[in-house]
């Protein structure tokens, strides 16, 4: 009896123990989530505007006076899919169902250029060709890393080695969910559209205009998908977190109530013995 109450509070301390690491896990991916949604926020004028506004001259502008790589693509029947994932795990099935995701591409003509640790595990274990990986870290993804995957999707779209970019991330909806998504970036989709001309007078031409712009549209919708990623990872994380702690919590309860009876138990068989002697 004696050994069973001692392995009882060994199991309590550990219960105790694991809720309260969850715990400060919990409180550190809440203060991450305000800081994502904070970059996210103060990142999201910008990036309406460079879409709408890239969006707009696309759709009304002559477009036999019009070139770009950006826009007309090329003849390669090949994809390079960037798959954004988390570099630690403890997030609940977050990467599980990205990686469901990703096993529904079709591997044969991807290339893979896998951010996050995670993803490039998986990665490396498909049939497709593998780019590179690059590790993400624990903290809000820099806008710097942005102007390395530009690189890298240059040297791939432009020259011809593929013909379409997309990217794979987990989208934020709420703290709660979180949705794997397929982006297309490249070739950059236009709508036709039927309001006539541009409402817009352009100095210089508008096709000089989007030249320089669709560089910087590119770059917003990546670093939009970059922040997205990060702050779904640190949501999934702190929910996780704290269903772990609540769990370890009832175990705890539960072993504390199954030592106390035992001890009970053990005190009143001492008491019979007792009062039989």
């Amino acid at each position: 009896m004696a050994q069973s109450l001692q392995q009882l509070k060994r199991r309590i301390k550990t219960a105790s123990n694991i809720a309260q690491v969850a715990r400060s896990m919990e409180m550190i991916s809440a203060s991450k989530i305000k800081r994502a949604q904070k970059t996210v926020e103060n990142n999201k004028p910008y990036s309406e505007k460079i879409t709408n506004l890239a969006s707009s001259i696309l759709r009304h502008m002559d477009r036999e006076k019009f070139q770009s790589p950006y826009t007309d693509g090329n003849d390669s029947e090949r994809t390079l899919l960037i798959v954004i994932s988390s570099d630690k795990g403890l997030c609940g099935s977050l990467n599980t169902n990205l990686f469901k995701k990703l096993l529904e591409v079709e591997s044969k003509n991807v290339k893979i250029l896998a951010l996050g640790r995670r993803s490039h595990s998986i990665s490396s274990r498909l049939s497709g060709d593998f780019v590179t990986g690059i590790n993400l870290g624990t903290t809000t993804p820099e806008y710097s890393l942005v102007f390395r995957l530009i690189e890298i999707i240059n040297q791939e779209f432009l020259k011809g080695e593929v013909g379409r970019v997309q990217i794979l991330y987990n989208a934020f909806s709420s703290i709660f969910s979180q949705v794997p998504t397929i982006k297309t970036i490249l070739p950059i989709e236009v709508q036709s559209s039927e309001e006539g001309t541009l409402p817009y007078i352009f100095e210089p031409a508008a096709e000089e205009i989007i030249q320089d712009l669709l560089p910087y549209y590119i770059e917003t919708v990546l670093y939009s998908s970059l922040i997205e990623a990060f702050t779904s990872e640190q949501a999934a994380r702190m929910v996780a977190m704290q269903n772990a702690k609540n769990n370890a919590l009832d175990i705890a309860d539960y072993l504390t109530l199954s030592y106390n009876k035992s001890r009970q138990e053990r005190i009143t068989n001492e008491l019979l013995s007792l009062n039989n002697a």
